[in-house]
């Protein structure tokens, strides 16, 4: 039994979860539920293994790659204010797993992020990441070696805990259980505010404190650009400081979290419209329950009623921007989506190989239709960028202290050419303890072992981007308990993860690769075959979740016509069919998955060519044109370079263009904003000697 195991079920046995006394300042004890993947760290424990102990500020967000390119980390410098264990500067330097680099992004689940700005108490032991930032610190048991702090009422809270109160008893708890005394090295002014606000409130003018009358819609999904309108009085005529703030999804409620600034539509005195983040500043999904509404005059009102957030879609932020988008997956395998790879060590063990397995196929892909599969064993154990989603145990300390296990989400951003950015799911890794009581199943948990399943069916719903949410029934609830089993997705489960799949995922996103393929299909393609017609053609893999196939054609992709629908089944699970009278021209074919419910899921449109007129071709989408950005579809026969002519109504000619091209189809894009509104004449040659015309209206 290695070590870090036992010491973990160690702290897990020495943490009592009886509620306390609700005394100001003094720790209050959560519910038994775990935190996603957490067990318990008892504060003896915790005190023992931190060599030192900090209130400190984060004053910055540096992340880093590690030695081998592989890892992301995050450098983070931070103000002390004061030393509670050990002896320490008054800035120094802590490391967290994950973060950002240009445009890639790696995220942990059950991992610790922290933001600038974030204040709170620092446990921290030697970083043994490799990287490269030297003689640096890492907090012990990653989220469990925090107390963030809540300055909005002077409140803390962390795993488990919630500190009602940061004043005399806080920090007499905290030294009663590290032995060493409070030493000041710098005064906190953002927290002595907050603690004066606390106890001594503002009094409000007659008339004047805020009031939340209703909230309206009552259920908003989080990360979607779900907006919640707040109806009341006394909110003041402009924002300047106020804020929003929603129930913690990732604590259950135990605290509170932020509306981002770009969320905020409007702001009146007896309204407010704000979209429900699911990435607040500190990164965690807004949950289910009452809203609190702090005026720009620090005065604070709570909702009465509770808003119900059902599911949360995962949001990537771009690095030093407020640009906050959701991510897409992508069809990575070449096979319509992602193929899970199982390490030796887990694959060796069968019972917890089968468990994924079932989370995996009859868990998620036979429910929504993400397009997962498992593949070949890997030879390899390592994790990291490395084009492998695998799936182990963990090898030694590789699991910070008291994590269960996790997920990494590995993003890759890039730069479409109209200038805006897309986050694509490049890569997905899992990692479990393998010195944990787990119930690999079929058989359901006892009341000390963890159940497998759950735990798999939880972390894959983090694959497929979806946060915690505040529902106990719910997969994607945040808590996790011995001898609790959840192997069933719940209807707002799926509704999330459809909603990503359907915006996000199935149709053409980003600037590539190709986008994922609804499962069961592997490959899609449309070809012209002289003399027969247009041949559309597909493969699928272990069908489920579908009952027949639709092929439909358009010369725009928008006026679909039917060309045929194919039952489901095949025996040989490939299908073809052939229109024997295609449009002429350039037009497009699609396939649509039809599933038991009638609901239809999108491949994303083939472009066609029926062998007439030249043999590349132009093509404008949307036409009329809005915006500044012209988008054309380019089919060339070689690589080269793509000379672009415009024409207004009268023939002048506009600054010629150059671009390069491939062979095959091209999507791409250039700059109209120097046209007024009209109608204009794009003109084209290649490198070939291929030419044509297309006319085109821009309406702004």
């Amino acid at each position: 039994m290695k070590l870090w195991s036992t010491l973990r079920r160690f702290a897990a046995g020495l943490l009592v979860l009886s509620c306390l006394p609700a005394t100001p300042g003094r720790a209050q004890v959560q519910e038994p539920d775990g935190h996603c993947l957490l067990v318990p760290v008892a504060p003896a424990e915790r005190a023992r293994r931190a060599a030192l102990v900090v209130e400190a500020e984060v004053l910055d967000a540096r992340g880093f790659w590690d030695t081998r390119h592989q890892r992301i980390y995050t450098a983070h410098q931070l103000r002390v204010f004061s030393v509670l264990k050990g002896t320490a500067p008054a800035q120094l330097t802590i490391v967290t797993e994950g973060g950002r680099v240009a445009l890639d992004e790696q995220r942990l689940t059950n991992t610790l992020q922290l933001q600038p700005g974030d204040q709170g108490v620092f446990f921290l032991t030697s970083a043994g990441f490799a990287t490269t930032v030297p003689a640096s610190w890492t907090p012990y048991a990653s989220e469990q070696g925090f107390i963030r702090y809540q300055l909005t009422d002077a409140s803390a809270a962390e795993p488990f805990r919630h500190y009602p109160l940061i004043g005399a008893g806080f920090y007499d708890e905290l030294a009663a259980s590290l032995g060493q005394p409070r030493r000041v090295i710098q005064p906190n002014e953002a927290l002595q505010q907050a603690q004066q606000r606390r106890t001594q409130p503002v009094v409000a003018a007659k008339g004047q404190a805020p009031v939340v009358s209703t909230l309206s819609p009552t259920v908003v999904p989080a990360g979607v650009e779900g907006v919640l309108t707040i109806s009341g009085s006394g909110f003041g005529a402009t924002q300047g400081t106020g804020r929003v703030e929603f129930r913690n999804a990732d604590d259950g409620g135990a605290s509170l979290v932020q509306a981002q600034p770009s969320d905020y539509l409007s702001w009146t005195d007896t309204q407010i419209r704000v979209r429900v983040p699911s990435y607040s500043p500190t990164g965690s999904p807004a949950g289910s329950g009452p809203v609190r509404v702090t005026t720009g005059a620090s005065l604070q009102a709570t909702s009465g009623a509770s808003v119900i957030v059902p599911y949360a879609a995962t949001n990537v932020q771009v690095q030093g921007a407020a640009t906050i988008v959701r991510p897409n997956h992508i069809n990575q395998n070449g096979e319509g989506g992602y193929t899970f790879r199982f390490e030796p060590g887990f694959a060796a063990n069968q019972p917890a190989a089968a468990a994924f397995s079932r989370a995996l196929e009859t868990g998620w892909r036979c429910q929504t239709g993400i397009n997962w599969t498992v593949g070949a064993v890997r030879t390899t154990t390592t994790t990291g960028t490395d084009g492998e989603n695998s799936v182990g145990f963990d090898n030694g300390s590789e699991l910070p202290a008291s994590v269960l296990g996790r997920t990494t989400s590995y993003y890759k951003g890039c730069i479409g050419s109209n200038g805006s950015i897309s986050f694509q799911v490049s890569e997905i890794d899992m990692q479990f303890d393998d010195g944990v009581a787990w119930q690999f199943g079929p058989a359901l948990p006892t009341t000390q072992q963890f159940d497998f399943e759950t735990v798999v069916l939880h972390e894959l719903g983090h694959a497929q981007q979806l946060g915690h949410v505040i529902t106990n029934t719910a997969v994607m609830y945040f808590g996790v308990s011995r001898g609790r089993s959840n192997r069933t997705l719940t209807a707002n489960d799926k509704t999330g993860a459809q909603l990503v799949l359907r915006t996000r995922s199935f149709p053409t996103a980003g600037c590539g690769p190709s986008p994922m393929l609804p499962a069961p299909l592997t490959k899609v393609a449309a070809t012209f075959v002289s003399g027969s017609g247009t041949e559309v053609t597909w493969t699928t893999r272990a069908e489920c979740l579908v009952s027949s196939f639709v092929v439909e054609r358009a010369a725009d992709t928008t006026a679909w016509q039917p060309v045929a629908t194919v039952a489901a089944g095949a025996a040989n699970n490939s299908y073809r069919v052939v229109d024997a009278q295609p449009l002429p021209g350039l037009s497009y074919y699609r396939l649509r998955v039809r599933r038991p419910d009638g609901s239809l899921d999108n491949v994303a449109p083939r472009l066609v060519q029926d062998g007439s007129g030249s043999r590349s071709a132009l093509q404008i989408f949307p036409n009329p044109v809005t915006g500044t950005q012209l988008q054309f579809l380019f089919t060339g026969t070689a690589e080269g370079i793509l000379s672009l002519f415009i024409y207004d109504a009268v023939g002048r000619r506009y600054q010629p263009q150059g671009i390069s091209s491939r062979a095959g189809t091209n999507v791409t894009s250039i700059s109209v904003a120097s046209l007024h509104p009209g109608w204009y004449v794009l003109r084209w040659r290649d490198s070939n000697g291929n030419s044509g015309t297309t006319n085109f209206v821009k309406i702004n």
